[in-house]
Formats: C-alpha cells, structure tokens, sequence
C-alpha cells in the first residue's frame, strides 16, 4: 500500500506532467501557426510579385489538380507526380507547361484546399461536397483567383507546344477577360436557328486581376449556386457558357477561336478524345500553342482508361496522334528545361 507521503508525491508528479504536457501543447500549437501564416506571408509574396526573387510583374498561371496534398512542399517533381496523380501523361503535360512558361510566369500548382487560403472570405469545404456542386465551386474557385490576382488558367491536361506569354497578352489587352472556345456538350444555346458548335469555356481563360466583367459573371454564378438553381453539370456549364457569350457579343470579352489550342482542326471541325487516339496528326495549324487532353472524359469512357495509366516511356513510344505531340512538346522543350524552381509553387 502507498503512504500518503507517496501518494501527495505521485499527485504532484502527474499533476506536473499534465501541466508540461499542456504547456508543450500549446508552444507547439503556436509555433505551427507562426509557420503557417509565414507560409503565407512568402505565398502572397509570391502571387502579389512584392518580392525581386520571384520576378516583378510577372503574370499568373493557375495549374489545377484533383488529389489531396499530402505535403505542402514537394520532395521532387518527380516524386509528387508518380506517388499522388496517378497519371504518367499528366507528369508530361504539366512538365511541358513548366518547361515552355516558368521563364514569363509565376507558376501556380494548386488543389482544392487552396481556394480558402488563397481567396477572401471563402467559406465553401469543396472537398464534403458531391456532385455536380463539387466541379460548379471549382470553376467558381478558379475565376475569383483571377479576379483577385490576375494572370491565366491552364488545365494540367495541356500539352504545351509553345510559350503563352503571347498568347496572354495579346488577349488581355485593353483591359479583357478571355475564354477559349470548347466543344458544345449538350448546351442548349442557339444561333439563329442552329445550335453552337462551339461555346465559351473556361478551361484556358485569363484577365488582369480586378476585371469587371470577370466579377460580373462571378457573381452572376455565386447567387445561383447559393440558391441551388443548378441541378446538373450541364445546366452550369450552359449558364457558364450564356453568361460568358453575351459579354462576348456587346465587345466586353473576348472569345479565342478554338483552333489556337486545338479545340478544332483548321476546318473548324470538332477534334475529339477518338481523334487524339488515332494514329494520323490532327488537321491543326503549324502554329497551335498546345493541346487539351480532355481528362474528365479519359477517365469516364472504359475504352481509353489503359491510356490514363500508360507509362511515361509508353506515351512517349506509342504511336497514337497525342503521344506524338507529348513527344514534339519534350523534344522542343530540351532548350527550356532549366525550370527556374523559383517561379514555381505548389499551395
């Protein structure tokens, strides 16, 4: 049996641990914070161009992906593509957009997590959404990054071919919001008496940061979200698109001919994921700034999904039109492939 002299002892001991414990706690605790709002001091560093090191004035690229970070910083490109994308081709693609644009932007590597500590008063958890909500607050999360900071959005599904610093400037002068045009899926917008082939998208959009008529379509698309008006991806996207068409028609915006990314052939027909599958190049000028492999689609048709999981030297060996393109985007790009890691930041 204790004494009560042992027992006023083990009290005392326990009773100090706890206190230590709590207090350690709480060090931490602080310390985390500090770090974290460090982080984010040197992130809006980065993305307001306050800081020499990362270039004055340079433009934003917004690069998304649909994973879970496990690290805010990454070990390797290497390793953070392999582990967590889970899709060799992406690995090329986002290396392409690196390789040709890290010089000209500063490069933004963003995932859903990102959106609330990048844009004010963002309340929305994307991640304990469903969908449709889910892909309707993520385009919505992509135009207010935009609008707050500038620069232009890049799926991490394009092959790049050439520098988009032309690209963005020219289509952002005078003060514009573009879009570029994408394949008509199910959109109920007419012309005259026929459907459009082709609507405004905003998978490659860009403006400088405070664009108006950018707000004006934010908000338009915030109310009706808030209020539930959307019942399916396509009755977004349709709203998305007529918002965006009827400021392209009174002058306000811009809509870039599809053909500059491969949206269409230089006979304005439709090129699809079955084209980009075939062996024979794609009907596209010599000129084209890159391509879009239409991700969403890859994964949804059971017929390509072997693509999807295709290693790197396999896309780079095949024969099919789109590795032919990846391989034209890693061979033209030996000249670029000193990335400044400056210019790059995963948040």
């Amino acid at each position: 049996m204790f004494k009560n002299k042992d027992l006023t002892r083990i009290a005392l001991v326990s009773m100090g641990a706890i206190i230590l414990s709590f207090v350690v706690t709480k060090m931490n605790d602080r310390n985390n914070k500090e770090k974290q709002d460090d982080d984010f001091d040197k992130i809006q560093t980065y993305l307001l161009n306050d800081s020499p090191l990362y270039g004055y004035n340079r433009p934003k690229m917004w690069i998304h992906s649909k994973y879970e970070l496990n690290s805010r910083k990454w070990k390797s490109f290497h390793s953070r593509s392999n582990t967590d994308l889970n899709q060799p081709y992406l690995h090329l693609t986002i290396k392409s957009i690196l390789n040709y644009n890290s010089d000209d932007f500063n490069i933004c590597l963003i995932d859903d997590n990102s959106f609330k500590r990048l844009i004010p008063s963002w309340d929305v958890d994307i991640q304990h959404l469903a969908e449709p909500m889910k892909s309707h607050f993520r385009e919505l999360g992509m135009m207010m990054l935009v609008y707050y900071y500038g620069g232009m959005v890049v799926p991490n599904s394009f092959v790049c071919l050439r520098k988009l610093l032309p690209f963005y400037e020219k289509y952002t002068s005078g003060d514009k919001f573009f879009t570029v045009e994408n394949i008509n899926r199910g959109n109920n917008l007419m012309k005259g008496t026929d459907t459009y082939s082709f609507v405004p998208d905003i998978k490659i959009c860009g403006a400088k940061k405070n664009n108006e008529v950018l707000m004006e379509t934010i908000n338009s698309l915030q109310s009706r979200l808030k209020s539930g008006h959307f019942s399916s991806e396509s009755d977004f996207i349709g709203q998305l698109s007529t918002d965006l068409l009827s400021q392209v028609k009174i002058g306000k915006m811009t809509l870039v001919d599809g053909k500059e990314v491969a949206i269409k052939d230089s006979k304005n027909k439709a090129i699809l994921l079955d084209d980009f599958m075939e062996e024979a190049y794609l009907n596209v000028g010599k000129y084209i700034y890159g391509l879009i492999i239409p991700g969403e689609e890859l994964l949804t048709r059971t017929k390509y999904n072997w693509f999807a999981v295709m290693s790197e030297e396999e896309l780079l060996n095949s024969r099919l039109a789109i590795s032919k393109y990846l391989k034209v985007s890693s061979v033209d790009a030996i000249e670029c492939q000193t990335v400044k890691k400056k210019s790059v930041v995963t948040i």
